[in-house]
């Protein structure tokens, strides 16, 4: 969509909300927009840093005085500005991949793994999720309240925003899109993210209505209530870090609290781009031209690609700075190829993965009965309970939210994988069928091992 002044010139909404399902998406329907979620987040800090509920130049010190991280990271120098504006000096997969695939991580248990599962980094700008989700943990400790009421309270209410959603179980379901990916062949559909995984990094749901007023509220620095003030927008865009995103045309070299600040023909642009399994987003401001781009696909089929196309074409036709028209039909020729060449790449990864010596050639393929010794419950200090289960079609991995496929390889080792379209990684059981590894990480059997079944006969 496109919106100028009060007006949008562009609201093209079309297509389905669940392939293979009849109900087609409309300007109320909800799309997750992941880390654009971090753009909302920005304004709610800069808000609560001026009515002195969180000021941005808290430190991580003085939120868990107990606090210990890795040398060099000193948490009386890590401040909420360091913090969203990407610069805290901190790296870890461990809540990076627990928030956005397997659970909840509760603002209690912040010390502990940031303590246990982070490492020190060289200082400077390095986008993640971490900084944000830090910030949602430091904020419900200090007030006790989390980030999605004190987003509901002092920004979507209001703006007005009655259209974006923190929690999906709070969406009707007929309003709710699926995620998808294509396979060559046919679409893979994934369910809505569960409230669990709607985090402050990535966790907000949106109607193309509401991204068109985002977008005029942001470009106009003015709220239809006042609140928050012109101040707190002013703060939320206000580059804060050296950031060095670019493709030689389009340059982003810096970051606010929630905004890339970049520049295309010598205009300057705001912009945040947004993606996850299955979905890809961006919202670009134009402030010279009061004018915005939003687009959000419910695929990751090559979108990436074709999205920043649109936005210079965007950008160049709303800045008069000649014909976009070229590189419009060119982006649109190219798609196809780019597609190929996606599903293709996936293609050849998991056939590259599959052919691995490890595995032994796939040879192994142990009857139902002969699989049921693998079946339990497993536990991992760092990751949380696995569930080993049969299902339909063999057995079954469930940690959190996530659901994995378990194929059998040789003798008590599996590729776990999510769906066909996804490399497998190995998944190894011990002799005693007591433990097992997966994810560089050990789980410990905590129900009772079942007798080894010899096999069928």
């Amino acid at each position: 969509m496109i919106v100028q002044g009060d007006d949008t010139p562009l609201m093209f909404v079309h297509g389905l909300a669940h392939a293979g399902q009849p109900d087609r998406v409309d300007r109320t329907s909800q799309f997750y927009i992941a880390s654009q979620t971090k753009s909302f987040v920005a304004l709610l800090a800069a808000r609560l840093d001026e009515s002195g509920v969180l000021p941005l130049d808290t430190t991580l010190a003085q939120i868990w005085p107990q606090l210990i991280l890795p040398a060099p990271a000193d948490p009386t120098r890590i401040t909420m500005v360091d913090l969203l504006s990407h610069q805290e000096s901190l790296r870890t997969d461990t809540l990076n991949f627990l928030t956005a695939y397997v659970r909840a991580v509760p603002a209690a248990d912040y010390p502990d793994l940031l303590a246990r599962y982070t490492e020190g980094r060289s200082a400077g700008f390095r986008y993640s999720n971490l900084g944000d989700l830090i910030y949602g943990a430091a904020l419900e400790t200090r007030t006790g309240r989390p980030w999605q009421a004190w987003l509901q309270q002092e920004v979507l209410q209001p703006l007005r925003l009655d259209e974006v959603y923190s929690h999906s179980s709070a969406v009707p379901a007929h309003r709710l899109t699926w995620n998808h990916r294509w396979d060559g062949q046919a679409w893979i559909a994934y369910p809505p993210k569960p409230d669990e995984l709607m985090h402050a990094a990535g966790g907000l749901l949106a109607s193309s209505n509401d991204m068109a007023a985002w977008m005029r509220v942001n470009l106009r620095r003015r709220s239809p209530t006042g609140l928050p003030s012109a101040q707190s927008f002013e703060l939320a865009q206000r580059p804060l870090a050296k950031a060095n995103l670019s493709d030689g045309e389009f340059v982003c070299d810096g970051y606010s609290l929630g905004w890339y600040s970049c520049a295309y023909k010598h205009q300057p642009v705001l912009m945040h781009p947004g993606s996850y399994r299955g979905v890809v987003s961006f919202t670009v401001l134009l402030p010279a031209t009061e004018s915005g781009f939003s687009l959000v696909v419910n695929s990751d089929s090559a979108i990436e690609g074709l999205g920043l196309e649109l936005i210079k074409a965007f950008i160049g036709t709303a800045t008069g700075q000649g014909s976009e028209t070229e590189r419009l039909r060119k982006a649109v020729a190219d798609y196809p190829g780019r597609l190929e060449r996606l599903v293709a790449g996936r293609r050849e990864a998991v056939q590259k993965a599959r052919s691995e010596d490890a595995w032994g050639g796939w040879t192994w393929s142990p009857s139902r009965r002969e699989t049921k010794r693998y079946v339990g419950t497993f536990h991992s200090d760092r990751l949380g309970t696995l569930v080993v289960l049969q299902g339909a079609a063999g057995l079954e991995a469930r940690l959190g939210a996530m659901r994995l496929s378990l194929t059998p390889a040789s003798a008590g080792l599996f590729g776990i994988s999510e769906s066909a379209l996804d490399a497998p990684e190995v998944f190894r059981y011990a002799d005693d069928v007591g433990s097992l590894r997966w994810s560089d990480d050990t789980f410990t059997r905590v129900d009772a091992a079942p007798a080894k079944t010899p096999p069928d006969e």
